[in-house]
């Protein structure tokens, strides 16, 4: 469980935080805090360049933790699960 700071470079991104879809304008940003379910994608054919800061608990990883981190805040089905916006879109897409 980390905070992460999503900030939009180039492009306008799209995400996901909670049950709220978001629109975030290029140099706009969004604080998710630890505990809130999030998902970056995009459902345009515009290219969007992210720079996205976190950081885990340092407990987490270290040698010998008694807690582990719990990915289902970050993929609550599994990595591949794309949001609704995205149904019917192939991922990942074949080359």
């Amino acid at each position: 469980r980390q905070e992460e700071f999503y900030f939009v470079l180039e492009g306008t991104g799209r995400m996901r935080v909670g049950d709220e879809t978001l629109t975030v304008p290029r140099y706009g940003g969004v604080l998710v805090g630890p505990d809130q379910l999030r998902q970056v994608f995009n459902d345009t054919d515009a290219e969007v360049l992210w720079l996205i800061i976190g950081a885990p608990e340092e407990t987490e990883f270290l040698p010998g933790a008694k807690t582990k981190p719990d990915m289902s805040l970050i993929y609550p089905t599994d990595p591949t699960q794309l949001p609704k916006e995205l149904a019917g879109v192939q991922w990942p897409p074949k080359s």
